[in-house]
C-alpha cells in the first residue's frame, strides 16, 4: 500500500494562525496534498495569506456560511476523489500530528475490510498521560475512533454513505464508524501517540480526594452533543443504549453544576438537546 495516494483534508474556522502554521508543518511531508475547507471564518484573509505562503500542493475550498464539521469533511472527500486519492487523512485546524504517523500507519494499510485507523493522542491540557504501552499491543480494532489524524479510506467511505452532515458537530466520528461497519468496515486504532490536541477547554477539580475532568464546552456544543448521542443511539439500536446516553448526559449535567461556569444556559442546552435526540426523527442520508 506505499503507492497509496493519501491526501490531507484540514477544517478551518477562526482558525489561530500560528497553531494552523504548526498543523501545515507537522503533516506536509506526510501527504501527497493538503486540502483546506473554510466554514467562514472571519480571519479567512489572514489564513489565505498563511496557506499561500506555503510551499506545498493545496487547495482551499470555502464556504459562504458555516456549514459544520460534516459537511466539510464531505466536501474534502469529494475533491480528495475526484482526483483519485485512495486515502483521507482528516485533521481539525489545532491538530498537530506527529512526524512518523503516516508511517506508522501504512504497514496497516493492506489489511482486510480496514475502513480507517486512528492513533492515540496527547491533549495539551492534561499534563500526565500514560496513554502508550507498546509491549502490550499494537494495533487493535476500536468501536469509536476521533476524526483528527484518523486515516479513512475513501471507497470505504462512499460505501458508507459520507459524514452525517445532519449532525453538524459532535458524535460525526462515532456515527461514521457506525455507518462504516454497517457497510463491513472497521476502524482501528495503532499504539502509538501521533497527535497533539485541544479536547475542548479541559479543567481538572478535586473533589473528596478525586480528580475529575470536565471539558468546558459552550452551551451550543453541549446541545449537540447531547442531541447527536441520542439520534446515533436511535440510528445505531445495536451499538449504543438510549438509556445508557441519557444516563451519561444526567451525570454530565451533573459535572456541569459543580464545576463549570454558566450552569443554567449549558444544563438548559442538554436537556433541549436530549428532548430533541428523542424526538428527531430516525433516518440517515447519503452524503456522497
Amino acid at each position: 500500500m506505499t503507492n497509496s495516494k493519501i491526501a490531507a483534508g484540514i477544517v478551518l474556522y477562526n482558525s489561530e494562525i500560528e497553531r494552523l502554521q504548526e498543523n501545515i508543518n507537522a503533516v506536509k511531508t506526510q501527504v501527497d496534498q493538503i486540502i483546506f475547507f473554510d466554514n467562514h471564518s472571519k480571519n479567512i484573509k489572514n489564513i489565505e495569506k498563511l496557506i499561500s505562503s506555503q510551499h506545498i500542493k493545496y487547495c482551499l475550498l470555502k464556504s459562504t456560511e458555516n456549514k459544520g464539521i460534516a459537511f466539510a469533511l464531505n466536501k474534502i472527500a469529494k475533491y480528495a476523489i475526484s482526483e483519485g486519492y485512495d486515502w483521507l487523512l482528516t485533521l481539525d485546524d489545532d491538530s498537530v500530528v506527529y512526524p512518523n504517523l503516516i508511517t506508522r500507519y501504512s504497514k496497516y494499510l493492506s489489511m482486510k475490510n480496514i475502513g480507517q485507523i486512528s492513533c492515540l493522542l496527547k491533549d495539551r491540557n492534561i499534563i500526565s498521560n500514560n496513554i502508550e504501552n507498546k509491549n502490550s499491543w499494537d494495533l487493535k480494532e476500536k468501536k469509536y475512533v476521533i476524526t483528527s489524524a484518523s486515516l479513512i479510506k475513501l471507497n470505504a467511505l462512499v460505501k458508507a454513505g459520507g459524514f452525517d452532515t445532519d449532525l453538524f458537530i459532535d458524535w460525526v466520528d462515532n456515527e461514521v464508524c457506525c455507518a462504516l461497519r454497517k457497510v463491513g468496515y472497521k476502524s482501528f486504532q495503532v499504539n502509538y501517540v501521533g497527535l497533539l490536541q485541544e479536547m475542548g477547554a479541559i479543567k481538572s477539580y478535586k473533589l473528596f480526594s478525586k480528580i475529575f475532568y470536565t471539558p468546558n464546552y459552550s452551551s451550543i456544543r453541549y446541545y449537540y452533543n447531547a442531541r447527536n448521542s441520542i439520534f446515533v443511539s436511535r440510528l445505531y439500536p445495536s451499538e449504543e443504549k438510549t438509556r445508557k446516553i441519557i444516563v451519561n448526559q444526567l451525570k454530565m449535567m451533573t459535572q456541569i453544576i459543580f464545576f463549570e461556569a454558566d450552569k443554567y444556559s449549558k444544563v438548559k442546552a442538554i436537556v433541549k438537546g436530549i428532548k430533541d435526540g428523542l424526538t428527531k426523527k430516525v433516518k440517515r442520508e447519503r452524503y456522497l
